[in-house]
């Protein structure tokens, strides 16, 4: 498999982020529900339901577990539709030899 750059990586984690952002938007308006009513009912805190539906947080296990249960859904639907992320980890970094050569 060919090496992929930081940028392939990034590109493929921003997408993988907002794909779940927007199963967990569309999820709570399903239930007509606003953001406020979803980490009121979630008991978790405004900011961070705000980074989850605006793709900036990699959500823990427990907190997954929690939104799934209270939006009435199975964990899987929250990854629903999206593909898993062929990049695990990002590429090493490049060190110089002092060169100039990467």
């Amino acid at each position: 498999m060919a090496e992929s750059t930081m940028e392939e990586y990034q590109a493929e984690r921003i997408a993988y982020l907002e794909g779940f952002a927007a199963n967990v938007r569309r999820l709570r308006d399903e239930k007509g529900w606003s953001q406020t009513d979803l980490y009121d009912k979630a008991d978790l805190h405004r900011t961070e339901i705000g980074r989850i539906e605006g793709a900036e947080s990699e959500s823990r296990l427990l907190t997954l577990h929690i939104l799934a249960a209270t939006l009435g859904v199975k964990l899987d639907d929250l990854v629903a539709g999206l593909p898993l992320p062929k990049e695990r980890r990002p590429p090493p970094s490049r060190k110089r030899d002092g060169s100039g050569t990467p």
